[in-house]
């Protein structure tokens, strides 16, 4: 009798912990259901692009992270890309903002409303502009362009770079179209955190315990599928937040998701800005092509619209020499010190002789 009673005691206990674990595991599926369902990093918008900018079958989707107050930037790469042009060539292009932060005295909500109204092109969250909410602002460009827009690819830019619209579509056009996995740029590899306080980019062990960052893109130009940036937002809810963006999302992420990262096409990139503005000026003086794609603008706001009309010119009056190898660019370009794409961030002090 005493045997019946422990043995009913026990089914009961083992049912009551099933129980237990089934209704914990159905209230965590549903709630990460529910944020998949709601577009987590698409909620509370201040400002979101009308519907009617995407079209059915959308071929690219450029987003380009910008700060609120950067208004100069924006009318650069409007002027140098108009929306005609973009709506020719089945493109769409976001700019992606966050709200004004306090100190902020250049520009007003007003002001932004008033932009979105005539170019329909911002993207704002109401999280604040700040560095450290870089990741959610990216997040929220993939999310918004894989779940609304839904393109074949989707471009993320920095507003202070410079690129050739041209080239990238012409290398989209020769993509495979049935490789729905694609993620490309420019590949970092072997980069370890900054632990010096004094550092630009100075990473505590309690925001990433390990020695090494993965491989991942740089964030200033990288081509990436909707399946894939789908895949990207989705499994950024189940990490602990990292506030340097490119790393998180395209090395932390893809390296869980065991995506494949693929390497841009050799000399594509130009990683300093003197190497554009010589490749820039062999264009208008020696009437040599530039034949490189992407670039940073060095803080010349103007330069991608003198790099887009000379890149145009080229093409109209067909006039453009290739360059010949013997003379290459990274050769014959004069540039004033050696650094990377990942600049070590450190203040630099120098002597002067009076």
């Amino acid at each position: 009798m005493k045997k019946r009673y422990i043995n009913i005691l026990f089914i009961i206990i083992t049912t009551l912990f099933i129980w237990i674990l089934w209704s914990s595991d159905t209230e965590t599926n549903n709630t990460i259901l529910l944020l998949k369902q709601n577009n987590y990093y698409i909620k509370d918008l201040l400002i979101s692009p009308s519907p009617s900018v995407c079209t059915e079958n959308q071929f690219l989707v450029i987003i380009v992270t910008s700060y609120v107050g950067h208004v100069e930037l924006r009318s650069v790469h409007r002027r140098s890309m108009p929306s005609s042009l973009l709506k020719s060539m089945n493109i769409t292009r976001i700019f992606l903002l966050a709200k004004i932060p306090p100190d902020e005295r250049y520009i007003t909500q007003e002001a932004i409303k008033d932009e979105s109204t005539i170019f329909d092109d911002v993207l704002q969250g109401s999280f604040t502009e700040n560095y450290r909410n870089l990741t959610h602002k990216h997040l929220m460009g993939l999310q918004w362009a894989s779940t609304v827009c839904k393109p074949s690819y989707i471009l993320k830019v920095d507003d202070d770079t410079v690129y050739n619209l041209q080239s990238t579509h012409k290398l989209l056009l020769q993509m495979n179209k049935s490789n729905d996995n694609l993620l490309i740029g420019y590949m970092l590899n072997n980069t370890k955190p900054r632990r010096s306080k004094q550092n630009k980019w100075y990473v505590t062990w309690e925001e990433y315990p390990r020695n090494e960052y993965p491989p991942y893109l740089s964030g200033w130009y990288y081509i990436i599928t909707s399946k894939v940036a789908t895949s990207l937002c989705e499994e950024a809810m189940y990490h602990p937040y990292f506030w340097i963006d490119d790393i998180f999302v395209t090395g932390i992420l893809t390296e869980s998701l065991n995506i494949k990262l693929k390497q841009l096409p050799e000399d594509y990139w130009l990683e300093y800005y003197e190497l554009l503005e010589c490749c820039l000026t062999d264009m208008i003086i020696r009437s040599i092509r530039c034949n490189y794609v992407v670039g940073p603008n060095g803080g010349r706001n103007n330069l991608m619209l003198e790099f887009t009309e000379a890149i145009r010119n080229c093409d109209d009056w067909r006039n453009c020499t290739r360059r010949v190898s013997e003379k290459s660019l990274k050769n014959e370009c004069v540039v004033n010190k050696e650094r990377n794409i990942f600049s070590n961030g450190t203040a630099e002090v120098h002597f002067v002789r009076l």
